[in-house]
Protein backbone atom coordinates (compact mmCIF):
# COMPACT_ATOMS: atom_id res chain seq x y z
CA UNK A 1 0.00 0.00 0.00
CA UNK A 2 2.65 2.64 0.85
CA UNK A 3 4.75 1.46 -2.27
CA UNK A 4 1.71 2.29 -4.52
CA UNK A 5 0.50 5.22 -2.82
CA UNK A 6 3.86 6.97 -3.31
CA UNK A 7 4.46 5.60 -6.57
CA UNK A 8 0.74 7.14 -7.39
CA UNK A 9 0.73 10.37 -5.33
CA UNK A 10 1.31 12.72 -7.87
CA UNK A 11 -1.53 11.10 -10.47
CA UNK A 12 -4.43 10.92 -7.67
CA UNK A 13 -3.69 14.66 -6.59
CA UNK A 14 -4.02 15.63 -10.26
CA UNK A 15 -7.21 13.36 -10.86
CA UNK A 16 -8.93 14.97 -8.26
CA UNK A 17 -8.20 18.34 -9.05
CA UNK A 18 -9.04 17.44 -12.54
CA UNK A 19 -12.46 16.31 -11.42
CA UNK A 20 -13.18 18.29 -9.77
CA UNK A 21 -12.52 21.07 -11.75
CA UNK A 22 -15.81 21.48 -13.66
CA UNK A 23 -17.44 22.03 -9.62
CA UNK A 24 -15.06 24.29 -8.76
CA UNK A 25 -14.99 28.19 -8.98
CA UNK A 26 -11.30 28.82 -8.24
CA UNK A 27 -8.01 27.54 -9.87
CA UNK A 28 -6.22 25.19 -8.09
CA UNK A 29 -3.71 27.55 -6.68
CA UNK A 30 -5.99 29.33 -4.74
CA UNK A 31 -7.62 26.32 -2.96
CA UNK A 32 -7.77 25.78 0.97
CA UNK A 33 -8.17 21.35 1.11
CA UNK A 34 -8.75 19.46 3.73
CA UNK A 35 -7.68 15.93 2.99
CA UNK A 36 -9.12 13.38 5.23
CA UNK A 37 -7.84 10.33 6.17
CA UNK A 38 -4.49 11.15 4.60
CA UNK A 39 -2.52 8.10 5.53
CA UNK A 40 0.80 8.39 5.13
CA UNK A 41 0.39 11.78 3.68
CA UNK A 42 1.78 11.42 -0.07
CA UNK A 43 -1.31 12.59 -1.86
CA UNK A 44 -1.66 15.53 0.84
CA UNK A 45 1.99 16.55 0.05
CA UNK A 46 0.97 16.61 -3.97
CA UNK A 47 -1.96 18.84 -3.44
CA UNK A 48 0.21 20.96 -1.76
CA UNK A 49 2.03 21.87 -4.41
CA UNK A 50 -0.62 22.48 -6.54
CA UNK A 51 -3.08 24.25 -4.08
CA UNK A 52 -3.44 27.70 -1.76
CA UNK A 53 -3.29 25.00 1.52
CA UNK A 54 -3.61 21.71 2.58
CA UNK A 55 -4.91 20.51 6.09
CA UNK A 56 -4.67 16.86 6.10
CA UNK A 57 -5.78 14.95 8.99
CA UNK A 58 -5.00 11.17 9.88
CA UNK A 59 -6.65 9.83 13.17
CA UNK A 60 -4.07 6.77 13.13
CA UNK A 61 -0.59 7.97 14.98
CA UNK A 62 1.56 5.37 13.12
CA UNK A 63 0.38 7.05 10.08
CA UNK A 64 0.23 10.53 11.33
CA UNK A 65 4.25 10.19 12.58
CA UNK A 66 5.01 9.17 9.04
CA UNK A 67 3.71 11.93 7.24
CA UNK A 68 5.18 14.29 9.64
CA UNK A 69 8.75 12.92 8.92
CA UNK A 70 7.29 12.60 5.01
CA UNK A 71 6.56 17.01 5.67
CA UNK A 72 10.02 17.40 6.94
CA UNK A 73 11.63 16.14 4.10
CA UNK A 74 9.11 17.82 1.57
CA UNK A 75 9.64 21.16 3.49
CA UNK A 76 6.09 22.54 2.52
CA UNK A 77 5.10 25.63 4.14
CA UNK A 78 1.31 24.99 2.59
CA UNK A 79 0.92 21.46 4.52
CA UNK A 80 -0.20 20.75 7.94
CA UNK A 81 -1.18 17.11 9.21
CA UNK A 82 -3.22 17.08 12.44
CA UNK A 83 -3.66 13.55 14.40
CA UNK A 84 -7.55 13.74 14.46
CA UNK A 85 -10.23 11.92 12.88
CA UNK A 86 -13.53 13.91 10.90
CA UNK A 87 -15.66 13.91 14.12
CA UNK A 88 -13.13 15.92 16.17
CA UNK A 89 -12.21 18.40 13.09
CA UNK A 90 -14.91 21.11 14.44
CA UNK A 91 -12.37 24.42 14.11
CA UNK A 92 -13.21 27.52 12.37
CA UNK A 93 -11.52 26.93 9.07
CA UNK A 94 -13.39 26.40 5.78
CA UNK A 95 -12.55 24.86 2.91
CA UNK A 96 -12.58 25.06 -0.97
CA UNK A 97 -12.38 20.92 -1.61
CA UNK A 98 -12.62 18.22 0.78
CA UNK A 99 -11.20 14.89 -0.16
CA UNK A 100 -12.26 11.87 1.33
CA UNK A 101 -10.37 9.16 -1.05
CA UNK A 102 -10.93 5.58 0.30
CA UNK A 103 -12.18 6.94 3.36
CA UNK A 104 -15.76 6.98 3.61
CA UNK A 105 -15.95 2.97 3.76
CA UNK A 106 -13.59 3.87 7.20
CA UNK A 107 -16.21 6.44 8.82
CA UNK A 108 -18.97 4.76 11.06
CA UNK A 109 -21.08 7.70 11.36
CA UNK A 110 -21.28 8.63 8.27
CA UNK A 111 -24.24 10.47 8.17
CA UNK A 112 -22.66 13.03 11.28
CA UNK A 113 -19.50 13.05 8.80
CA UNK A 114 -21.31 14.76 6.20
CA UNK A 115 -22.73 17.22 8.06
CA UNK A 116 -19.59 18.19 9.63
CA UNK A 117 -17.76 18.45 6.26
CA UNK A 118 -20.79 20.36 4.73
CA UNK A 119 -20.08 22.72 7.52
CA UNK A 120 -16.39 23.42 6.88
CA UNK A 121 -17.41 23.84 3.50
CA UNK A 122 -17.60 27.19 1.78
CA UNK A 123 -20.27 28.16 -0.54
CA UNK A 124 -19.24 27.12 -3.48
CA UNK A 125 -16.69 24.21 -1.97
CA UNK A 126 -16.90 20.54 -3.04
CA UNK A 127 -16.16 17.43 -1.77
CA UNK A 128 -14.41 14.40 -3.58
CA UNK A 129 -15.86 11.55 -2.32
CA UNK A 130 -14.27 7.71 -3.85
CA UNK A 131 -15.52 5.02 -1.87
CA UNK A 132 -16.34 1.34 -2.63
CA UNK A 133 -19.51 -0.06 -3.32
CA UNK A 134 -20.48 -3.07 -0.75
CA UNK A 135 -22.47 -4.70 -2.67
CA UNK A 136 -19.16 -5.42 -4.99
CA UNK A 137 -18.70 -9.04 -5.28
CA UNK A 138 -15.03 -9.05 -4.44
CA UNK A 139 -14.39 -7.33 -0.80
CA UNK A 140 -11.78 -4.44 -2.29
CA UNK A 141 -9.66 -4.19 0.94
CA UNK A 142 -9.19 -7.85 1.72
CA UNK A 143 -9.93 -9.57 -1.54
CA UNK A 144 -12.28 -12.06 -0.19
CA UNK A 145 -15.67 -12.74 -2.04
CA UNK A 146 -19.03 -11.74 -0.74
CA UNK A 147 -17.19 -10.18 2.88
CA UNK A 148 -19.02 -7.20 3.00
CA UNK A 149 -22.16 -9.31 2.27
CA UNK A 150 -21.99 -10.38 5.58
CA UNK A 151 -23.19 -9.78 9.20
CA UNK A 152 -20.03 -8.44 10.90
CA UNK A 153 -19.22 -11.26 13.34
CA UNK A 154 -19.34 -13.66 10.64
CA UNK A 155 -17.20 -11.26 8.49
CA UNK A 156 -14.87 -11.42 11.61
CA UNK A 157 -14.53 -15.74 11.54
CA UNK A 158 -14.24 -15.61 7.43
CA UNK A 159 -11.29 -13.15 8.19
CA UNK A 160 -9.56 -15.25 10.53
CA UNK A 161 -10.62 -18.44 8.30
CA UNK A 162 -8.80 -17.41 5.61
CA UNK A 163 -5.81 -15.29 7.19
CA UNK A 164 -6.30 -12.30 5.61
CA UNK A 165 -7.17 -10.33 9.06
CA UNK A 166 -9.04 -10.47 12.43
CA UNK A 167 -11.37 -8.09 12.67
CA UNK A 168 -13.37 -6.38 9.76
CA UNK A 169 -15.14 -4.06 11.71
CA UNK A 170 -12.83 -0.77 10.08
CA UNK A 171 -13.00 -1.24 6.76
CA UNK A 172 -17.06 -2.26 7.17
CA UNK A 173 -18.97 0.68 6.66
CA UNK A 174 -19.00 0.96 3.22
CA UNK A 175 -21.88 1.88 1.49
CA UNK A 176 -24.61 0.86 -1.09
CA UNK A 177 -25.54 3.06 -4.48
CA UNK A 178 -28.75 3.44 -2.51
CA UNK A 179 -27.79 4.22 0.88
CA UNK A 180 -24.76 7.01 -0.24
CA UNK A 181 -28.20 8.41 -2.17
CA UNK A 182 -29.69 9.40 1.13
CA UNK A 183 -27.29 10.26 3.40
CA UNK A 184 -26.22 13.01 0.37
CA UNK A 185 -30.29 13.70 -0.03
CA UNK A 186 -30.08 14.39 3.37
CA UNK A 187 -27.92 17.49 2.94
CA UNK A 188 -29.84 20.14 0.83
CA UNK A 189 -27.56 22.55 1.09
CA UNK A 190 -25.22 19.96 -0.94
CA UNK A 191 -25.95 19.13 -4.61
CA UNK A 192 -24.09 15.88 -6.13
CA UNK A 193 -23.63 14.17 -9.25
CA UNK A 194 -21.55 10.75 -9.91
CA UNK A 195 -18.59 11.21 -12.07
CA UNK A 196 -16.18 9.48 -13.69
CA UNK A 197 -12.80 10.17 -13.76
CA UNK A 198 -11.42 13.20 -15.30
CA UNK A 199 -8.27 11.45 -16.84
CA UNK A 200 -8.49 7.31 -17.36
CA UNK A 201 -4.55 7.55 -17.51
CA UNK A 202 -4.31 8.62 -14.24
CA UNK A 203 -6.17 6.34 -12.11
CA UNK A 204 -4.70 3.00 -10.75
CA UNK A 205 -6.11 0.72 -13.50
CA UNK A 206 -7.35 3.22 -15.90
CA UNK A 207 -5.27 1.84 -18.79
CA UNK A 208 -6.48 -1.94 -18.31
CA UNK A 209 -9.18 -3.17 -20.81
CA UNK A 210 -11.96 -4.04 -18.29
CA UNK A 211 -11.85 -0.69 -16.77
CA UNK A 212 -12.15 1.42 -19.79
CA UNK A 213 -14.94 -0.98 -20.58
CA UNK A 214 -16.75 -0.20 -17.16
CA UNK A 215 -16.54 3.20 -17.90
CA UNK A 216 -17.90 2.94 -21.25
CA UNK A 217 -20.82 1.10 -19.91
CA UNK A 218 -21.61 3.67 -17.17
CA UNK A 219 -21.38 6.47 -19.61
CA UNK A 220 -23.82 4.68 -21.79
CA UNK A 221 -26.42 3.81 -18.97
CA UNK A 222 -25.72 5.66 -15.99
CA UNK A 223 -27.65 3.33 -13.92
CA UNK A 224 -24.87 0.68 -13.71
CA UNK A 225 -23.38 2.98 -10.87
CA UNK A 226 -25.55 0.83 -8.44
CA UNK A 227 -23.46 -2.17 -9.20
CA UNK A 228 -19.92 -0.24 -10.09
CA UNK A 229 -17.02 -1.19 -7.66
CA UNK A 230 -16.83 2.27 -6.20
CA UNK A 231 -18.61 4.98 -6.47
CA UNK A 232 -17.35 8.64 -7.56
CA UNK A 233 -19.04 11.81 -6.39
CA UNK A 234 -18.63 15.17 -6.28
CA UNK A 235 -21.01 17.29 -4.02
CA UNK A 236 -20.59 20.88 -4.26
CA UNK A 237 -22.23 23.05 -1.44
CA UNK A 238 -24.68 25.74 -2.58
CA UNK A 239 -26.04 25.95 -6.63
Amino acid sequence: MLCTRAARAKDFAQQILQTCSPFLTKHPSELDVLDVGCGYGHTAVELARLCASVVAIEPSEELYFYALSLKQTEQLANLEFRNEGIYSHLGPEAYDLVVLDNVFEHLPAQPRALEIISARLRYGGVAFILVPNKLWPIEVHYGLPFLSYLPLRIANLYLRFTGRGTDYTDASYAPTYFSLNRMLRARPELSFRYVLPADLTLATKGRCLHYRLGVSLIKRWPWLWAVSKSFLVVAKKGN
